[in-house]
């Protein structure tokens, strides 16, 4: 029996991205017949879904006036029943497919309007806010929305929009294997984009301030580090002094980033407040509570909720270096309490699981 064929784009995100990848296209493999365009080096099959490159546009402009179209073409020679697409710049491609009957689910990983406004690299914020408030308002009478975010959920509400909020949980059978409790090195970790926003230069005065006291920290980053954060790096007047204590992975597959997570004893989840930030939970901070992994965080009041009700980490000022490196050194310092801080971690995570997640997902698949 032929199963229905469903598809998944994204013109920006890697085709192993966490959500797009290991949550939905894996889980929805075991029901359809599931194909996977995005940026990706190859054609190939991964876990049964088969994965078709797309190549970004370095040129923003360009991007957003003739990806979509260019998508399009490339959606459409799949002949799936259903779509997914994952990034607001697609919808033009999203609306040209619900023309040729096709059924469409945008999937907003973020509160795009607000986040507008968070990005510095973005000229003419007002125009393009403008711009995606009316794709929006057309888009939301012929899509099915999925957002990761319960943040947001209202302006969707307010708008009429048929939506499911499909939270960034984890899957606990994945990160089963990179479980550990007992750790005892002097090593940090982070996993993710790597922006400015993300805390980096933050944490690498923090490693300075613990150059200071004598407590030396190694730091393993798995993620793309982008040419300009890179510049203001180097240009930190003590880089010197610890680089050779940042350690610096490149973007890999998640598990084999996650591999390495298993020769650190802190997470760090160091994030700026913005506005899309302090409203939307961090994929790692469940990830690091599922491997048992004690974790540096911002002090948000929707993450204090997580972590501190949980006691699975220290909640830090994200602005305060001084702040950040004393959370490290109590983690790494006190063996006993890093203890109860990972056993109580991954007992809290089994109320975060993206089974009951997909679940939901499942049946809006069903429905359409």
């Amino acid at each position: 029996m032929n199963r229905t064929k469903v598809c998944h784009l994204s013109s920006v995100h890697f085709a192993l991205d966490t959500r797009i990848f290991y949550r939905f296209c894996l889980s929805l493999s075991e029901y359809y017949d599931v194909t996977l365009i995005a940026v990706h080096p190859k054609k190939e099959t991964i876990h049964g879904v088969k994965i078709l490159p797309f190549k970004r546009f370095k040129n923003k402009l360009l991007r957003v006036l003739i990806t979509w179209l260019i998508m399009f073409f490339k959606a459409i020679k799949v002949r799936a029943k259903i779509y997914q697409i994952h990034d607001p710049e697609l919808i033009p491609c999203a609306l040209l497919l619900r023309l040729f009957g096709k059924k469409v689910i945008l999937d907003l990983h973020e509160n795009v309007a607000e986040d507008i406004f968070d990005k510095p690299w973005i000229r003419n914020k007002k125009i393009l806010y403008w711009c995606f408030n009316v794709f929006e308002k057309i888009a939301i009478k012929f899509l099915f929305i999925f957002l990761a975010e319960k943040s947001y959920a209202k302006r969707y509400q307010r708008l009429g929009a048929k939506y499911e909020v499909v939270l960034n949980y984890f899957d606990p059978q994945f990160f089963h294997k990179f479980k550990m409790q007992h750790r005892s090195s002097m090593r940090i970790f982070y996993i993710g984009i790597i922006l400015e926003s993300r805390g980096l230069l933050e944490i690498a005065e923090a490693i300075h301030i613990l150059n200071s006291r004598q407590v030396r920290v190694d730091f393993d980053v798995v993620g793309e580090l982008y040419t300009d954060l890179e510049a203001k790096l180097h240009a930190l007047p003590f880089y010197s002094d610890i680089q050779g204590q940042i350690h610096f992975y490149g973007r890999l597959p998640l598990d084999l980033g996650y591999e390495i997570s298993k020769k650190a004893s802190v997470g760090m989840c160091i994030i700026h407040p913005m506005s899309n930030s302090v409203g939307s939970y961090p994929t790692k901070m469940f990830e690091y509570m599922a491997i048992g992994l004690p974790q540096v965080i911002s002090n948000f009041p929707l993450y204090k909720s997580i972590v501190e009700t949980h006691h699975s980490g220290i909640c830090v000022n994200p602005r305060e270096p001084l702040e950040i490196a004393n959370a490290i050194e109590s983690i790494l310092t006190h063996p006993e309490m890093a203890f109860e801080m990972s056993k109580a971690g991954i007992e809290a995570s089994a109320q975060y699981t993206w089974e009951s997640e997909f679940q939901k997902a499942l049946a809006v698949y069903r429905k359409l």
